[in-house]
């Protein structure tokens, strides 16, 4: 593919909020500019300069025409569907493992080896420990992220902001239940509502967007890279399900295994395309976020809480890239 075209494949994905017949318009006129500059003998690069960005083409559009307002609404209620729905039944599935699945740390026994190794062993979940009728308080942020699903349109904005509130202070609350494993329904309810704002203003998310999207993709790797070269302890790690053991008082220590080194870069590398915005990169980060949130589910790590969030994390920057970005024609 020639300068010229990727060029005009920019323009056309940048002009998706406005009417397909002016769209077509203006594409045409720019492949018209394109052919006069090639019969006077000037290049390609300089026409593109004489032009202006892909972004400026664009903005000059929509302000001559207008976005095309259905279209856009119906982009936005996509993306807003999609995202609020995935953090409902994030929550749901949470909530059950959590009251059901997750031993509590409320009992658990501790014994001690010879060589003064000791080992805490959680024992029973919540419903065990404290009955149904309490367990099924873990389903409350799932009733937060369904409430803006089946509110009035007209109350939507209001309602989201409230839940999602809501649920990110139920999120960093723990009580009886782990609130901390709630923050993937936060994440993605939060994502959910700005992407709704955002597309239903007519603007697209520009390269700065996918900046942002990158440099947070990659901070996990870079957190877990700086751990290991400073030989960090967790001493304070996260634990819920396994079994936690301590010698010397510091904590476990952590390390990397070959196949968490091809994970790193392999989002290493889907962070630069997501750069570049091919939609594609969002559907793949997002397909690892949810493998790694429900590994983190149901292995029984001991940074359970901390692999949960960045599977969130990718989830969320994925799905959210994924229905954003408009398919390439």
């Amino acid at each position: 593919m020639n300068t010229e075209d990727t060029y005009l494949r920019s323009v056309e994905r940048m002009l998706h909020t406005i009417a397909p017949t002016h769209r077509t318009a203006v594409l045409d006129d720019l492949r018209g500019h394109f052919a006069d500059a090639a019969d006077a003998g000037r290049a390609v690069d300089e026409t593109i300069r004489g032009l202006g960005s892909p972004q400026e083409i664009a903005d000059r559009a929509i302000e001559e025409f207008g976005a095309d307002a259905p279209a856009v609404d119906a982009r936005a209620e996509r993306a807003w569907r999609v995202l609020q729905g995935t953090a409902l039944g994030v929550s749901i599935v949470i909530g059950a493992v959590a009251a059901f699945i997750m031993p509590t740390q409320e009992l658990v026994t501790t014994s001690v080896d010879p060589d003064g190794l000791v080992t805490m062993t959680p024992t029973a979940t919540i419903a065990e420990t404290m009955g149904v009728g309490a367990a099924l308080l873990a389903l409350i942020p799932a009733l937060l992220t369904a409430i803006p699903l089946v509110v009035p349109r007209t109350a939507r904005a209001v309602s989201a902001l409230l839940c999602d509130a809501a649920l990110t202070c139920a999120a960093v609350v723990s009580w009886f239940v782990p609130g901390d494993i709630f923050m993937p329904a936060a994440m993605l309810a939060w994502s959910g509502l700005i992407v709704w704002r955002y597309l239903s203003s007519g603007r697209g998310f520009n390269w700065i967007w996918r900046l942002v999207g990158a440099v947070l993709t990659m901070m996990p790797i870079v957190g877990f890279l700086l751990i290991l070269g400073l030989s960090l302890p967790f001493g304070a790690m996260p634990r819920r399900y396994a079994d936690y053991s301590d010698v010397d008082g510091g904590g476990p220590s952590v390390g990397i295994e070959g196949g968490g080194w091809v994970l790193g870069v392999v989002v290493a590398v889907l962070a630069v395309f997501l750069i570049i915005g091919h939609r594609w990169t969002g559907w793949a980060l997002a397909a690892i976020g949810a493998a790694t949130l429900v590994s983190a589910l149901i292995s029984g790590s001991l940074l359970i809480t901390m692999i949960t969030w960045i599977g969130a994390l990718w989830l969320t920057i994925g799905l959210s890239h994924a229905i954003a970005t408009p398919r390439r024609r």
